[in-house]
């Protein structure tokens, strides 16, 4: 990895494995935190709800373009200043956000808190990987992905009970709130384990990375608020994917690249990579899609879809920790199985949805959904790195981290395409039933990726072949 790990206690560990998380679970619960307070806010500012979206949109795209940079930030830099700094600017950009006197500088603030949200995952990933040995990684990762997923699916039903009683500010002064304290615990409990290494940015990689990613992020996530295809947006996709191209061949010639593609020349990273982002796709895809189901074509309030949604969070409290303990004694291609064949369960279901199916039922299939989602995405991601060198683990965690949120951007936009294409085709028939043959075919895409994961699960290698 290029840095030097120190020995640590047990309890030493285990606190700033506490702390870290907790400062994970925040930057992550902000991604959702917003999504039912738009309309209020809309009113507030007097903007339209295009310009509005911007607040979640802004927010994926930042943390996308800084988790590319993430292995970089990681070897250079003091280990408990890089923390404590970038949960300050996550703090700096909620308190901005509280106090913001019109929409330009609300936007701002979430701005400044994804540039600190966008390094915080990465890093702590980077950190639980090498306090832990590769036959113990399971379990922590486990409970890493647990923050993962719980952090965005309990966002929207956390703030819709709060918006129930108070201002869409209060949102902004609980994250505050809660950064300040994960800043206070962290002077106390995070040391330095390891030791950054001297090294120099390359800037010209660094502009490849922003303007590279930045337009993929840029016009997938376009794609997802408007359910459009665009020649201008095509044209950005295309321009994204030529500089990212020179960005890779540019890598490949370094000493010290800013992010070492390398990995990709590993058969079991590509596929363990490949399936975490599917799992990932199908987290974020579901969490788009289902909510505006109940609202549009059923008029269910926000908190009430929130509710239905509750228990998959829930679930994942229970099911990643135990994933990650399984994984250490089973290895990734039973579990893969079993966490696929759960997604495929879950999704198929929903084929037969209609405004006569009960939330119950709803709830359920979404529950057994986030079952597989907790037996899938972690444990890949953990295998993936376990396929890696240790002096690759940071550059890995980046590549894989970075590939997943690509993924769960190509996912919400596609989702949201078929979505709009598949309601457009019956525009001729009444609202509610062109939106609900929309959503029937959003589903639909979500049982392909439920079986394209299956069927790749079996071509992952057995326990006996991972040891070896």
């Amino acid at each position: 990895m290029g840095t030097k790990i120190k020995k640590v206690t047990g309890k030493t560990r285990s606190l700033m494995m506490a702390v870290l998380l907790f400062g994970a679970f925040v930057a992550l619960l902000a991604e959702t935190f917003l999504n039912n307070a738009l309309p209020t806010i809309m009113q507030a500012f007097e903007v339209n709800q295009s310009s509005a979206q911007w607040l979640t949109t802004s927010y994926l795209l930042v943390v996308g373009l800084m988790i590319p940079m993430s292995a970089w930030i990681f070897d250079s830099f003091n280990l408990r200043r890089n923390f404590l700094t970038m949960i300050a600017i996550f703090f700096i950009g909620t308190l901005i956000c509280v106090f913001a006197p019109n929409f330009p500088v609300l936007l701002c603030g979430r701005i400044i808190e994804a540039i600190a949200a966008g390094g915080l995952m990465p890093f702590i990933q980077n950190v639980i990987l090498m306090m832990f040995p590769p036959e113990k990684r399971g379990m922590a990762m486990g409970i890493t992905g647990l923050v993962i997923g719980f952090g965005p699916a309990i966002g929207p039903t956390f703030s819709g009970l709060l918006l129930k009683y108070s201002s869409w500010q209060m949102l902004f002064v609980i994250l505050s709130a809660i950064s300040g304290i994960v800043g206070i615990c962290a002077i106390f409990t995070v040391k330095n384990i390891t030791t950054p290494k001297q090294s120099t940015t390359d800037v010209i990689s660094f502009l490849e990375s922003i303007f590279g990613f930045g337009l993929i992020l840029y016009a997938l996530s376009e794609i997802g608020n408007t359910g459009k295809i665009t020649w201008t947006l095509g044209i950005l996709f295309v321009l994204g994917l030529i500089v990212i191209y020179l960005f890779c061949h540019r890598q490949l010639k370094m000493d010290e690249p800013l992010l070492d593609i390398r990995v990709f020349k590993n058969w079991r990273f590509d596929l363990c990579t490949i399936l975490s982002m599917i799992s990932n796709i199908a987290m974020v895809g579901i969490e788009l899609v289902l909510p505006l189901y109940l609202q549009t074509t059923r008029g269910e309030t926000p908190l009430a879809s929130g509710l239905v949604m509750m228990p998959g969070a829930l679930i994942m409290i229970v099911c990643n920790p135990v994933s990650g303990i399984l994984y250490d004694k089973m290895g990734i291609k039973k579990l893969s199985l079993f966490g696929f064949l759960m997604l495929l369960l879950g999704s198929l279901p929903m084929l037969v949805f209609n405004t006569q199916t009960s939330l119950f039922v709803i709830g359920l299939c979404y529950a057994l959904r986030m079952v597989g989602i907790s037996f899938t995405m972690m444990t890949t991601f953990t295998a993936s790195i376990n396929f890696i060198g240790p002096k690759l683990t940071a550059h890995a965690n980046a590549v894989s981290s970075t590939v997943r949120q690509v993924g769960g951007s190509f996912g919400t936009a596609i989702a949201m395409l078929v979505v709009v294409l598949a309601s457009a085709v019956k525009s001729s028939a009444s609202k509610g039933l062109a939106l609900e043959t929309g959503f029937h075919w959003g589903f639909i895409l979500m049982i392909i990726f439920a079986v394209i994961g299956f069927v790749s699960s079996f071509f992952l290698p057995t326990a006996k072949e991972e040891n070896k």
